[in-house]
């Protein structure tokens, strides 16, 4: 498959990595730091805080925080992950589906994060795309794909837990709380979206 063939089959994952590169743009245009980020100014761009996002009402905040990045590396990484699931994703569960679980599992994992911590600012789509790799794992695990793919891409799924498992061990201000929720909730998502879908579904994983 060639990659405007590819592209044209995932136009959710272009989309949404499209919308964080913009608003992370005029962030930037607006004053933001791109390298680090800034607590209060993402707070006024959307982040999501407790006090504010529970104790204020503001729920609108646990989704306009999952297209806030504090960097362009928090933006980098998260964006290629993004990219790198959906492209092999999006063409199997297909754009309505894809766009459902990412929403989903991103909502969940954002209030997860404001429960364990309460005092944090925070933003990202990494507990949506965590969802996203719940999702692919799960779905890896039943009959849904023929053998030969399913075997390749759980080993692939698979490293990308272990590095990730890793990453927190050596890094600090990692949302373990979002990116858990996020994940466990894919993996639900996923079990039930395995009953919508159809063998001709799973030979499109390639």
């Amino acid at each position: 498959m060639d990659t405007r063939t590819r592209f044209r089959l995932m136009p959710v994952t272009l989309l949404l990595v499209a919308v964080n590169l913009l608003i992370y743009l005029l962030t930037v245009i607006a004053g933001m730091n791109g390298w680090w980020g800034n607590g209060a100014q993402l707070l006024h761009w959307g982040a999501n805080y407790w006090p504010l996002t529970i104790g204020e009402g503001q729920y609108w905040r646990l989704f306009t925080s999952m297209f806030l990045h504090a960097g362009w590396w928090h933006l980098f990484t998260n964006m290629l992950g993004l990219l790198i699931a959906g492209v092999f994703l999006e063409p199997v569960i297909r754009q309505v589906r894809f766009g459902i679980v990412y929403l989903f599992t991103g909502l969940l994992s954002d209030y997860a994060s404001i429960w364990f911590h309460r005092q944090v600012v925070g933003v990202g789509a990494s507990g949506a795309i965590f969802g996203v790799y719940g999702v692919f794992l799960a779905l890896l695990t039943t009959r849904l794909f023929p053998p030969v793919p399913r075997r390749n891409f759980l080993a692939y799924i698979s490293l990308f837990i272990l590095l990730n498992l890793l990453s927190v061990s050596f890094a600090q201000d990692i949302d373990n709380a979002a990116h858990l929720t996020g994940f466990l909730s894919g993996m639900l998502a996923g079990y039930i979206l395995y009953f919508t879908l159809t063998p001709d579904d799973g030979k499109r994983l390639k």
